[in-house]
């Protein structure tokens, strides 16, 4: 098992507006995709979105409003997808549909997915 490393990650939890008519600011949802272009503070959604999971697991961290998200791919979730972005989704708009839900979180990840491997996407987050 593998724990992805993201290159030019940007976090944009937009602090001072409402979160999609809400102030639920709770990572639900984390999608990957195929586009590597930089992340920006401008960015609303993932680039080319391919698929989309629930977070597996979420916990308060060690530090004062530290929360850790993460997701786990299995071996026989997105076979062959080669991977550029990942994206982490909050907000009670969030849902399995592709860009749905306000995107807090988006980073570079280059992988192709095989069959014989999983990933875990660990996402520490501290408001």
């Amino acid at each position: 098992m593998a724990t992805a490393t993201l290159t030019d990650a940007y976090a944009n939890l937009r602090r001072d507006a409402a979160l999609d008519g809400t102030t639920d600011i709770r990572v639900y949802y984390l999608a990957i995709g195929t586009d590597s272009t930089a992340p920006a503070a401008s960015d609303t959604q993932l680039g080319a979105e391919v698929f989309r999971k629930a977070i597996t697991a979420s916990e308060a961290g060690a530090g004062a409003g530290e929360s850790i998200f993460t997701l786990y791919l299995s071996p026989q979730e997105a076979i062959g997808v080669a991977i550029a972005e990942v994206g982490w989704f909050a907000g009670s708009s969030a849902s399995a549909t592709a860009n749905s839900g306000v995107l807090v979180a988006r980073g570079l990840y280059s992988h192709t997915k095989t069959a014989n491997e999983s990933i875990v996407y660990p996402f520490d987050l501290t408001l």
